[in-house]
């Protein structure tokens, strides 16, 4: 991708001032006001390593309505913005190292005038890694042996990735088990480098939290390319090397989730705004464990509709999240899959004999379809549709035959309308878990073959038109096959990525996954979260709707993990 500025060595950007007089800042007789122009011996700043060879000498010049030019550096008062990326030190524009990308040097003259000019940063940044010192000088006088090529697993190839992940590990395999590698990664206005020790034929690094938060802002929206290689320490003649393309996205993922952690029977919860703080026990408290996994989140996340203990159907409640307040009398309502509409009112629930409606303000329940057997149900985000697996096999949490129906919901009356197929599959396929995106123009959902719906191996992902419209999609590129691709829920935002025609619309969705992530766990994963990016123009336009999955970091790989359950925003807990 272009850049979309280009920027000269010298970067003159005015702004006009209010009508001040005296001491030259003012104007004469009420005519235009003066502007001042802030200049940059350089726009382009390279920091390497700790070292800046082009800071750049800022001057501000004060242009009076008459063109008469003055120099008012001494007298001007300059900030950088924004601040992480520089400072200054006097009338020099120093780089942190910190950041990198696009920043403005803003001035202020006479308490009224002021100016900016942009910049660019570039950084290169060698990173300590566990390899020893002296590492760098074997690569620097080594050549490629073009014979053999590591091959890297992970992130894998051509992935997309939020710059707000947190965390980033590269993991490559060396069937010749070289010592030292080095591990290059170029995107944007920054690479990084580290160097590390072999860990035998599978090896992979992790980068710092600092260093991907400047990897990631300095490539936003860009791509990345990802290099390694590797040598012998004992003959360092040549290096072996391998590489591979990704992309940083442009926008954040914004939200919360909430999951089920199988190993510690909680649900837990993670803030996406908050990359570096681990995620924490939500329920049931720390010290108590009971099995509430079956849960729905309110989309403004001030609502978690739990299910206890195990089986087919169980008791439920419905938590106020500010205060962990129950809403409906313990022990009243037994159904095994919740959903809470928009109102913040209407709980959608599913029994063994069909679709009901619990009022959270009266703790009434009213059945609202009786005629089948109803599971899974995800209300729209308008409110006016309920899209729900209809169990046509098995049960409401191990179903083996189903099909998916939509019922649109009367939201003054509280009553359905008899529903419509969604998606009826082919031959012994079921299909369930259905999941409406935020646009509410697509329905993500599991679909199957053998088995049951409960973390089934051969789970698939798939999304069809929310309408009915076209043919369902399936989303094979993030799958990886037979590995128990299951539970997609979508995250509670759009976002868009640049393009050289415009932007293109991108929804991300998570599942759950028992593949290997990358070298560190080859075979028997518990279940992880993984995110992918859906696009809906690729999808309408008959192209791959998706891409490769990622691993979210802030999971254990000693803990099970799945039902992740998106909100717009982590309400408090107090």
């Amino acid at each position: 991708m272009t850049r979309a500025l280009f920027f000269g060595l010298a970067v003159l950007v005015a702004s006009c001032a209010q009508h001040h007089g005296g001491d030259g800042g003012g104007t004469d007789g009420g005519g235009a006001a003066p502007t001042l122009e802030v200049g940059l011996s350089t726009a382009q700043i390279h920091w390497a390593d700790g070292v800046t060879a082009d800071a750049p000498t800022v001057t501000a010049t004060l242009v009076a309505a008459d063109g008469t030019r003055t120099d008012v550096t001494s007298q001007a008062a300059f900030t950088i913005d924004p601040s992480p990326i520089g400072s200054m030190t006097g009338t020099t524009m120093m780089p942190t190292g910190m950041m990198a990308g696009h920043g403005a040097v803003n001035a202020i003259y006479n308490a009224s005038v002021s100016g900016s000019a942009s910049f660019e940063v570039f950084v290169a940044k060698t990173t300590t890694g566990t390899a020893p010192a002296g590492s760098a000088d074997l690569f620097a006088n080594a050549t490629l042996d073009s014979s053999t090529a590591l091959g890297l697993a992970y992130p894998p190839a051509n992935a997309m990735v939020p710059p707000n992940l947190g965390q980033m590990e590269v993991h490559w395999r060396d069937p010749s088990a070289k010592n030292v590698y080095q591990v290059t990664l170029t995107g944007g206005y920054v690479t990084l480098t580290s160097y590390v020790t072999g860990l035998g034929t599978a090896t992979y690094d992790v980068l710092a939290a600092d260093d991907w938060s400047l990897l990631s802002s300095g490539s936003s929206g860009l791509d990345l390319n990802i290099r390694v290689r590797g040598l012998a320490s004992a003959s360092p003649a040549t290096y072996l090397e391998g590489s591979e393309g990704i992309r940083i996205a442009a926008e954040t993922i914004v939200g919360g989730v909430y999951y089920w952690d199988t190993s510690k029977t909680a649900i837990f919860r993670f803030d996406m705004s908050t990359p570096q703080v681990p995620p924490s026990q939500f329920y049931p408290t720390v010290g108590q464990t009971a099995c509430v996994g079956c849960h729905a989140i309110a989309r403004d996340g001030t609502i978690v509709a739990y299910r206890q203990d195990g089986g087919t159907v169980n008791y439920g409640n419905a938590l106020m999240v500010a205060g962990l307040t129950k809403e409906v009398t313990p022990n009243t309502v037994k159904w095994n899959y919740a959903s809470v509409h928009p109102n913040d009112t209407d709980l959608f629930t599913t029994s063994t004999s069909g679709l009901y409606r619990t009022d959270l303000t009266t703790n009434v329940t009213t059945p609202l379809y009786t005629t089948s057997r109803i599971s899974a149900p995800d209300v729209s985000v308008d409110g006016n549709h309920i899209v729900a697996a209809q169990m046509l096999g098995g049960d409401e949490v191990y179903m083996t035959a189903s099909k998916l129906l939509v019922f649109d919901y009367d939201t003054t009356a509280k009553t359905v309308a008899a529903p419509r197929t969604l998606v009826t599959p082919i031959g012994s396929a079921y299909v369930y878990y259905p999941s409406y995106s935020p646009d509410d123009q697509w329905v993500l959902y599991n679909q199957a073959t053998g088995g049951n719906a409960y973390n089934n191996k051969n789970a698939e992902l798939w999304v069809t038109k929310a309408d009915g419209t076209g043919s369902p999609i399936r989303l094979s590129e993030a799958e990886v096959a037979a590995q128990y691709n299951s539970w997609p829920k979508w995250t509670p935002f759009v976002t868009h990525e640049p393009t050289t025609s415009g932007n293109e619309t991108v929804i991300w969705y998570t599942f759950a996954s028992q593949r290997p992530f990358g070298v560190r766990s080859p075979g028997a994963q518990k279940p992880q979260l993984w995110l992918a990016p859906f696009y809906p123009d690729r999808a309408a336009a008959g192209q791959p709707a998706t891409g490769p999955a990622v691993r979210l970091p802030f999971q254990s790989l000693d803990e099970g993990n799945h039902t992740a359950q998106w909100t717009q925003q982590i309400v408090s807990v107090f």
